[in-house]
């Protein structure tokens, strides 16, 4: 019972976080070729999870649960960004900006 509800939930997570990916627009955003080959991977493992589990190959133990957690929290970090990988890893009250400006006006301790 609570391997095929983890199942499920892992397929919602995985096919969230594919499609959510998939249809990111960079816009005005810096193009990071690291990111976008992260981004690719992340896909790929999210898709063939999803794969994987609609074939009856992958079925979630009910010991795995933290791990569905953890992409749970990965999945709601992606959608908050709007599928801008690097955003999910940014704090979005800080852009760089103010701290590059702090470091110019104070000399370095050296």
């Amino acid at each position: 019972m609570v391997s095929a509800l983890l199942t499920q939930a892992t397929f919602l997570i995985c096919a969230v976080v594919f499609l959510r990916l998939f249809t990111y627009r960079r816009g005005a955003s810096r193009f990071r070729r690291g990111v976008s080959c992260l981004a690719a991977v992340v896909m790929g493992s999210a898709g063939s999870t999803v794969i994987y589990i609609l074939t009856g190959d992958l079925r979630v133990p009910a010991m795995a649960w933290p791990l569905v957690v953890l992409l749970a929290v990965l999945a709601w970090a992606i959608w908050q960004s709007g599928g801008n990988l690097a955003g999910a890893f940014r704090s979005s009250d800080w852009d760089g900006v103010e701290r590059r400006q702090q470091d110019r006006r104070t000399p370095s301790a050296r």
